[in-house]
């Protein structure tokens, strides 16, 4: 389901039927080392990633109080300082654009310290896995990098990159292995995939992990009641309560503190993202 889109209680898909698709089980998934960087391996093949070294799920980035922060789904750092943002993206906004320069942005200016050098940033890519085409070109990869406007083939060379991915592509564009995983999101039908098994597999061994459920069950249970989207009147109070409410499962025992702080990130993040 869409970060932004309106709960319907009776539209809620159960835990048990949920796929990779699903923001919250893509996070969960994308947070194995080695299935992630599988997956960065089918999304950039040029780039001949050997090994990723930091994955982190649901990473903060703000730099200053008033400075709208951010929350990416999947940060991740390769064998070569590369940075990478991977962000499952059920319905492209319209503003999903100036969303990956910010994104980028913030990428960036978390990387960089005091006193250091430009040319001490990394390269940077935030990719956006999508059902739909947000450029109507029907492909299903759209990779964006600066270059002179006045002369395409003068590059800037800032090392920032963004790709917009479309699981509905139609046309001739990628390799085999990055369509069969876009066909694998969009829940079609695919053959015989080593990598796709094994992501299979670790969404059902999700499925039945009895913790993750309970997470997953009450950031829904909040999320049924209109908070997230902000339909109700009283939205700061409701955000109070809510906010009581998951505090109050851990004491309980319901869920563990890390992952009270997950559902927390995930409630904010909605409200103030719009993602």
């Amino acid at each position: 389901m869409n970060k932004n889109q309106s709960v319907n209680q009776n539209d809620i898909i159960p835990w048990e039927q949920q796929t990779i698709s699903n923001d919250f089980m893509f996070c969960k998934i994308m947070s194995d080392p080695m299935l992630c960087r599988d997956t960065l391996r089918r999304i950039l093949p040029e780039l001949n990633i050997e090994k990723v070294q930091d994955v982190v799920a649901q990473k903060d980035m703000k730099l200053y109080y008033q400075n709208k922060g951010v929350r990416l789904d999947i940060y991740v750092i390769d064998n070569e300082e590369r940075r990478f943002d991977i962000e499952m993206q059920l319905i492209t906004n319209p503003e999903i654009s100036k969303r990956s320069r910010y994104y980028s942005s913030m990428m960036d200016a978390n990387e960089l310290l005091k006193g250091q050098d430009y040319d001490n940033l990394s390269d940077s890519y935030v990719v956006f896995i999508c059902l739909n085409d947000k450029f109507g070109k029907g492909l299903h990869k759209y990779v964006f990098k600066n270059i002179c406007t006045s002369d395409p083939t003068i590059h800037l060379n800032d090392g920032s990159y963004k790709v917009f991915l479309n699981a509905s592509g139609e046309r001739d564009d990628v390799d085999k292995d990055l369509k069969t995983f876009l066909d694998y999101i969009a829940g079609r039908e695919v053959e015989n995939d080593n990598y796709i098994t094994k992501l299979q597999k670790a969404v059902e061994e999700a499925r039945s992990n009895e913790t993750w459920r309970g997470e997953y069950m009450t950031y829904r249970d909040i999320e049924r009641r209109g908070f997230l989207q902000g339909e109700k009147a009283g939205i700061e109070k409701g955000k109070a309560e809510d906010i009581a409410a998951v505090k109050a499962a851990i004491s309980s025992g319901i869920i563990s503190e890390e992952a009270a702080n997950q559902i927390i990130a995930l409630m904010e993040n909605s409200n103030t993202d719009n993602k």
